[in-house]
């Protein structure tokens, strides 16, 4: 078994700091750093604003700055934007005099002075004025792209004048495309302010911070910078229990097969669901779980729908199941399942199987008669049905990984509230014995141990079927058994997320079929970003 792959720890801003400063030891480390967070921005930015529309040849580009080492970050990020797009205009908005920048900041400021139009905001500055800066510079396109420079992790509430006015005013101006923060949106910290800046990204240099991850979202889409502290002795000694997964967790499935491969060496994954007023659900799960590099397939689809569900994955094979009155898979028929666990690794189940006691009934007898690892999804999920798992489910029995989104952990975990917190979600996976992959804008995956987050994903993932397909993915590799089963969910939630990028940066968020991401899925693979 190979060894679940440690992504990015994350920290508070006082644990960072701590960290930082045993990591770069003196100027020429801070200042090697700061120029590695600014180049990753810029080319994250451009990655990003994909998703709008293609790159332009030029950018409008604003920026607010900060007298610390944010401001030197987004600085150095404005100039490999003008190096990259020449002929770029930027707009530089100080928080104070420029000439006290500190020096790192300062010496990032040089090269752009003669290349840049910059304001001053002083604290006697009024609001009138920032918004005729704002309009002025904009003019009738508005701004590509807005960075946030302003404040850092050392930040302490209240925000004070003038970047209290800055903000203000940044967040009400409606003419710009992509609002992007350095590190923490200005306003955020340990402590934070009832007034940040708006990002629709952040982009966390070095240590993901703990408040980019409080499960409100309101810091924007994150993205990790690495600046190179992750290899360090002292980072790797860091014992933390949430972590943010990085890309390297799909290390295992980007090397060479061996050439004695073949398909009983990758698994076998047997797939229970549909019904025949929601084949779709099934089919998509199957067309992932082809893809996801499993050896075999095999697919229990309600009698009426089989054959056609057939003739679109000829790939998998594909078992006929009675179905109810209401066109439900029937329990009874449940032996059709257990006389073909032989040489099968996992199991999945849910997918458009329908709400109903027959589906509840026949997932409490695969839970307590299949001993192999179980993915449910979807309609496999109820509060019954997970009571089971801990009362009923053999001694040493594989492990039970359930893919709910946060309205179906609620119903499931019996929960009032509709924030589920990290100690709820620890305290859920350790009663009932299961790891949950809690999908939403931040997805977080639970042993009951650690959390780990993913943040790759778009919007483009708000569709329906989206979360069938990344039920595919995560059966197909569970099912592999040369991988750790940590390892298998996390290469499956990383190249769900990734494929939803690539889709986003290619076709938009909208216009899409949810199927294409499929398509997405051997390039993610193929490409190293």
């Amino acid at each position: 078994m190979k060894k679940a792959l440690s992504g990015y720890p994350i920290l508070s801003c006082r644990e960072t700091a701590e960290l930082e400063t045993a990591i770069l030891k003196d100027e020429v480390a801070e200042w090697s750093a700061m120029k590695r967070a600014g180049y990753g921005i810029a080319k994250a930015l451009c990655c990003d604003y994909r998703e709008l529309s293609p790159l332009p040849k030029t950018f409008n580009l604003l920026a607010l700055v900060g007298k610390g080492n944010n401001g030197g970050d987004a600085l150095i990020a404005c100039r490999q934007i003008l190096d990259d797009f020449p002929g770029s205009r930027v707009t530089l908005l100080f928080a104070g005099d420029p000439d006290q920048l500190k020096p790192l900041a300062l010496r990032a400021y040089q090269p752009l002075k003669e290349h840049v139009t910059h304001y001053t905001i002083q604290v006697d500055t009024d609001a009138a004025a920032i918004d005729a800066i704002l309009d002025q510079e904009a003019g009738d396109a508005g701004f590509d792209l807005c960075i946030d420079g302003l404040l850092g992790m050392s930040f302490r509430p209240p925000v004070r004048e003038p970047m209290a006015m800055l903000l203000k005013a940044v967040n009400s101006f409606d003419r710009i495309h992509l609002r992007a923060a350095v590190d923490l949106p200005s306003g955020k910290g340990d402590t934070s302010d009832t007034l940040f800046f708006r990002a629709d990204f952040a982009y966390a240099t070095g240590i993901p911070k703990k408040a980019l991850f409080n499960e409100q979202v309101d810091c924007g889409r994150i993205r990790v910078i690495n600046l190179g502290f992750h290899e360090t002795t002292e980072c790797v000694a860091v014992d933390a229990k949430d972590q943010v997964l990085a890309e390297r967790v799909l290390q295992p499935l980007r090397s060479l097969r061996p050439t004695s491969a073949n398909k009983y060496v990758y698994g076998h994954v047997l797939i229970v669901g549909g019904s025949a007023s929601m084949p779709g659900a099934l089919l998509m799960s199957v067309q992932a779980a082809v893809r996801s590099g499993v050896g075999l397939v095999t697919a229990f689809a309600p009698s009426s729908v089989s054959a056609a569900l057939a003739a679109q994955v000829p790939e998998a094979m594909w078992v006929p199941w009675p179905e109810t009155d209401e066109g439900a898979l029937d329990p009874v028929a449940i032996q059709l399942l257990l006389n073909r666990l032989g040489r099968a690794t996992a199991v999945l189940t849910g997918p458009g199987m329908g709400k109903g006691e027959t589906t509840e009934q026949l997932v409490r007898e695969i839970v307590e008669q299949v001993e192999l690892p179980i993915v449910m999804d979807a309609d496999a999920l109820s509060y019954d049905v997970v009571q089971n798992i801990s009362n009923k489910r053999q001694s040493g029995a594989g492990p039970v990984i359930l893919t709910p989104h946060a309205g179906e952990f609620m119903r499931m975990a019996k929960l009032g509230k509709q924030e589920v917190s990290n100690k709820t979600l620890r305290a859920f996976c350790q009663k009932f014995n299961v790891t949950t992959v809690l999908k939403g804008p931040l997805t977080r995956i639970c042993n009951g141990d650690t959390i780990r987050y993913s943040v790759h994903g778009s919007p483009v993932l708000s569709r329906g079927g989206s979360g069938d397909i990344l039920a595919g993915l995560i059966g197909g590799m569970v099912a592999q058994q040369n991988l750790d089963v940590n390892v298998a969910i996390d290469c499956a939630v990383t190249l769900h997320g990734l494929a939803a990028e690539r889709l986003a940066r290619e076709k938009g968020q909208v216009c899409v079929h949810t199927t294409q991401l499929l398509d997405c899925l051997p390039g993610v693979l193929r490409s190293y970003r």
